[in-house]
C-alpha cells in the first residue's frame, strides 16, 4: 500500500512509537515519517508507507509552524519538562515577575529571532552524530558537542504572556529546533526557561482538518497526494514516455509544466515519477512506483 497519513501524535509518545503502532494497524513493513517530533510535542506527524517513503525527502524541506508554551522560571537539561527542572531563586523569580514585560519580550524576538538565525540543537535530540542519536550519547554520559547551524524564522507571534508562561507561535524552516529558540530567548531575557508544551500546527500544505487520530488509521483512510503536493502533481498517461523515464532517459518535448522545479507525474492512481522540466526537457529524478 503506497499511502500517506497525517497523524495527530499523542503527547508522551516518540515518533518511532507512532510508526510501531501503525505497522501493527496497517500490517506494513516499510514505513517512515517526516520531521521527528519530541515526545512532549503533539500534532502533525506525516507518515508514508511502502514506495511513498521515497517521497519523504520532498516534504521534509517544507516550512512548519508551532505553538510553544515556554516557562520562564527554571531550566532543564532537555530544555523541556521531560527532565528534572531546576527553578530560579525566589529573588530572581520575584524580579522577573515585577519587571519582565510583554513589550520587552516582543523587542527581543523582533531583534534576535526574525529571518535567518544561527542556533545550536539540543543535546537531547534525535539529531545523529556519527550514526548515533545525540540523545542516546547524552544519556550514556558521552561527551556531545553540537555544532551551530543556520535556521530561518519566517514569522512569529506572541499569543499571550502572564509570568511565568509565554505562549508564542513560530513558523520556521525545516530543521529548526523550537527548544533552541526557547533556550536562546531565555538567555536574552536573563531568565531560566523550558518548554512545557509544543504543538506542530501545520506542515507545508497540511492543516488541522487533515489530522488523523491513531484510532482512525486504516488502509481506507489515507491522505490524497494532492493534499500534500498540490499543483505540483500532473496526470500523465503516456506509457512510452513513462518507460523512457523508467530507463533513466531524458525526454525532449513541449509540455505545459512549470520549469526548474520538482514535479510529480501521476497515472491517475498514484505518483510514479519525480521529474524536473527545463528547456523543454523532462529530466528523471526518482522512480516512485
Amino acid at each position: 500500500m503506497n499511502a500517506f497519513f497525517y497523524v495527530d501524535k499523542p503527547t508522551g509518545q516518540t515518533s518511532f512509537q507512532v510508526l510501531r503502532d501503525m505497522r501493527r494497524i496497517l500490517w506494513v513493513k516499510k514505513i517512515g515519517h517526516t520531521g521527528t517530533l519530541d515526545p512532549l510535542a503533539t500534532w502533525g506527524l506525516l507518515v508514508a508507507t511502502w514506495n511513498y517513503t521515497k517521497l519523504i525527502s520532498y516534504v521534509e524541506k517544507d516550512s512548519k509552524s508551532y505553538r510553544a508554551e515556554i516557562m520562564l522560571n527554571g531550566t532543564s537539561p532537555s530544555y523541556d519538562s521531560d527532565s528534572e527542572i531546576t527553578y530560579l531563586p525566589e529573588s530572581q523569580l520575584e524580579d522577573l515577575k515585577n519587571n519582565l514585560t510583554l513589550e520587552t519580550i516582543q523587542e527581543v524576538i523582533d531583534t534576535y529571532f526574525t529571518g535567518e538565525i544561527t542556533q545550536i540543537p539540543p543535546k537531547y535530540s534525535a539529531l545523529k552524530i556519527d550514526g548515533k542519536r545525540a540523545l542516546d550519547r547524552t544519556l550514556a554520559w558521552e561527551e556531545v558537542i553540537m555544532k551551530e547551524r543556520k535556521a530561518i524564522i519566517l514569522s512569529s507571534k506572541i499569543i499571550s504572556f502572564e509570568y511565568p508562561k509565554l505562549v508564542a507561535e513560530f513558523t520556521v524552516s525545516a530543521g529548526t529546533y523550537i527548544r533552541s529558540i526557547a533556550f536562546d530567548l531565555g538567555e536574552k531575557l536573563w531568565a531560566g526557561w523550558y518548554l512545557c508544551n509544543l504543538r506542530r500546527t501545520w506542515v507545508g500544505k497540511l492543516t488541522e482538518d487533515m489530522l488523523q487520530n491513531l484510532d482512525d488509521i486504516s488502509a481506507e483512510n489515507t491522505l490524497w497526494v494532492e493534499q500534500i503536493f498540490g499543483d505540483k502533481i500532473f496526470h500523465f498517461d503516456d506509457e512510452v514516455v513513462l518507460k523512457r523515464l523508467s530507463d533513466g532517459q531524458r525526454v525532449w518535448w513541449e509540455y505545459d509544466f512549470p520549469e526548474n522545479e520538482n514535479i510529480f507525474l501521476s497515472d491517475g492512481d498514484m505518483i510514479r515519477y519525480v521529474v524536473e522540466y527545463k528547456d523543454s526537457v523532462l529530466h528523471p529524478r526518482k522512480k516512485i512506483v
